[in-house]
């Protein structure tokens, strides 16, 4: 390769960038970038970008040296200058541009030499058929354990203690107690796999320290109507990210989708024929079906019209920044909510959980004020069992309870011989 082949090279990545749809501003930003670049290399007599050779431009641009190429970064000149950068490397080298992939390096939080252990587990668990969000959950609770061993000198699985683990699990005391219920149980199941393949010794997962969980720690916030109402009120319309926030929070308010159902929602899903919505619930891989109302079919339409972005990611609901795909959390979609809310000015009680999924909860206690059938509420939320929405869901209608509650008295002595002569 010579000048000619990177000018080549710095032509292939614009091409690439304009096929993407990317705005002819960001391409002419990369531009400016990628001509320096080019001129730094033959500056140099390169004609291929290593990683040093990338680190090396970035510094001479910026002043910031970086200690890996695809480290994390606050410094936006860095972020500015190395998107080119790491686009040009890929155009030099040969293989295919991807203007899609992100510049970190997603990080693993398992220590390398743990990693064949845990995708084994993982691939055990797939094979049992969990769920994606339980893989993840099992994924990032056993990638901590075998972190924490790493990092205190407890590298020999074979002879690990109950103390090793016990350790753990006390170092995680900052986290919330339904945290730390999730995570035990998910260690526990890891123990019963290592110690079935040799890896660990036998009778661990029984050995777990016990832990008490407050299943109803932090109680929802129970929505009014009037309060979706003002909440929806608030909502800028008129904007891309407003249609889009609208149609989400009025979509959860009505139909009671969890969060992960929401973000993982395709196109495909909605059947505007049949005025249905069918989706495979991401949480228990069940099969879902809910009527698609009017005012939220409309919602979505306004959306997919005149908000959403022009991209190939097949979710209903995407991110407005490039590269326009799914949203990446729950949280970054719960975010949303809780910032209309303040526009609205509702306010929430400490301790009080407000997020969207708030929302679900508070459709159904709705549905239960309003007399709808057990198992009618627990289909609309797409529980297996009725035995799952009254456990959770009945103790919010104070109402009905009230009615329930029995006089002292009677309990006291049934039969009123606990009255005495004056």
């Amino acid at each position: 390769m010579g000048d000619a082949d990177v000018r080549a090279a710095v032509g292939a990545v614009l091409a690439v960038l304009r096929e993407a749809g990317r705005a002819e501003g960001t391409v002419r930003r990369h531009q400016v970038v990628l001509d320096r670049f080019a001129v730094f290399l033959a500056g140099r007599g390169l004609d291929t970008a290593s990683e040093q050779v990338c680190i090396d431009f970035i510094s001479n641009q910026t002043g910031v040296r970086l200690g890996s190429l695809r480290q994390s970064v606050r410094d936006r000149d860095v972020s500015a200058v190395r998107r080119p950068v790491l686009l040009m490397a890929e155009a030099l080298a040969g293989r295919t541009v991807e203007v899609d992939r992100s510049a970190i390096a997603p990080a693993d939080g398992c220590p390398v030499k743990f990693r064949a252990l845990r995708d084994d587990y993982l691939a055990s668990c797939h094979r049992r058929g969990n769920a994606e969000a339980t893989l993840i959950a099992k994924d990032k609770a056993v990638s901590r354990f075998l972190g924490y061993l790493h990092e205190v000198g407890a590298d020999n699985l074979a002879v690990l203690g109950v103390r090793d683990v016990s350790g753990f699990l006390v170092h995680q005391r900052g986290l919330r107690r339904k945290t730390i219920a999730s995570m035990r149980s998910c260690l526990a199941d890891f123990l019963v796999f290592s110690a079935a393949a040799g890896k660990t010794p036998q009778g661990l997962a029984d050995r777990l320290p016990p832990h008490r969980h407050v299943r109803h720690e932090s109680e929802p916030h129970l929505w009014t109507a009037d309060e979706i109402g003002r909440v929806l009120a608030v909502i800028d319309r008129a904007s891309a990210t407003g249609k889009r926030d609208y149609a989400m929070i009025l979509a959860t308010a009505r139909l009671g989708l969890r969060i992960s159902d929401l973000r993982h929602m395709e196109l495909r899903n909605l059947d505007w024929r049949a005025k249905q919505i069918t989706i495979v619930q991401h949480k228990t891989g069940r099969p879902l079906r809910l009527p698609l109302l009017a005012d939220v079919g409309w919602a979505i339409i306004d959306y997919i019209r005149g908000g959403r972005p022009d991209t190939a990611c097949p979710k209903v609901f995407v991110k407005h920044r490039h590269p326009f795909d799914t949203f990446g959390s729950a949280s970054s979609v719960a975010s949303r909510l809780s910032r209309h809310a303040a526009r609205a000015g509702i306010a929430f009680s400490p301790g009080q959980v407000c997020g969207m999924h708030s929302l679900r909860g508070a459709l159904a206690v709705a549905m239960i004020g309003n007399g709808t059938p057990m198992p009618v509420i627990s289909a609309v939320l797409g529980h297996a069992s009725s035995d799952t929405t009254q456990s959770y869901y009945l103790r919010f209608d104070v109402g009905r309870l009230r009615c329930c509650a029995l006089d002292v008295e009677d309990v006291i002595d049934p039969s009123g011989a606990g009255e005495h002569d004056a």
